[in-house]
């Protein structure tokens, strides 16, 4: 684990100490940035659930690869970032998160971002329309994760690009079908 003094620590600590401040200073703003990523989180949930509804009633043997594609993936990612345990940056940097969490390690890849970008490329199959507006909100996730202190960008990078893949694949599949 790296000290919150070590010089490779220290720009990000600084910079994100500016914008923690900043948003302190400003609790409407920090509460907002809090809300809105349980408000997104939310809104996967819900759009791979209607995802899921809407392929059973179209198809049900898509349901195959967006379940079953999709689950392994997220269990991989899981063992991944359970074997890199690499920490979060308030544990490593010393910062004060903006966005609440229990816990330390398991920050690289991103999960949130695996699952939110996965369930997007995932619409594809069902509505690029849908898919493009949720890959829009999956960014924006992302953003709320390296804002709120609870993940470093190169972890919703590869959580993004590890989801991207999985939903593309899983999304090719069910159209194969």
């Amino acid at each position: 684990m790296c000290d919150a003094g070590a010089p490779e620590a220290r720009p990000y600590a600084r910079r994100y100490a500016r914008w923690a401040a900043w948003c302190g200073a400003r609790p409407t703003l920090a509460r907002a940035l809090g809300a809105a990523n349980r408000a997104i989180v939310w809104v996967f949930y819900a759009a791979f659930a209607v995802l899921l509804a809407l392929e059973a009633a179209r198809d049900p043997v898509r349901l195959v690869p967006l379940v079953g594609i999709l689950g392994v993936a997220f269990a991989l990612v899981s063992l991944v970032r359970a074997r890199i345990d690499a920490p979060r940056p308030y544990e490593r940097d010393g910062v004060s998160p903006l966005i609440a969490r229990d816990g330390a390690g398991r920050s690289l890849p991103s999960r949130h971002a695996f699952s939110a970008f996965a369930i997007a490329a995932g619409w594809w199959c069902a509505s690029p329309a849908v898919s493009v507006g949720l890959g829009a909100a999956a960014v924006v996730l992302a953003a709320l994760r390296v804002a709120g202190g609870v993940h470093y960008p190169r972890d919703v990078v590869a959580g993004a690009a590890l989801g991207l893949a999985a939903g593309a694949i899983a999304a090719a599949c069910a159209l194969a079908l």
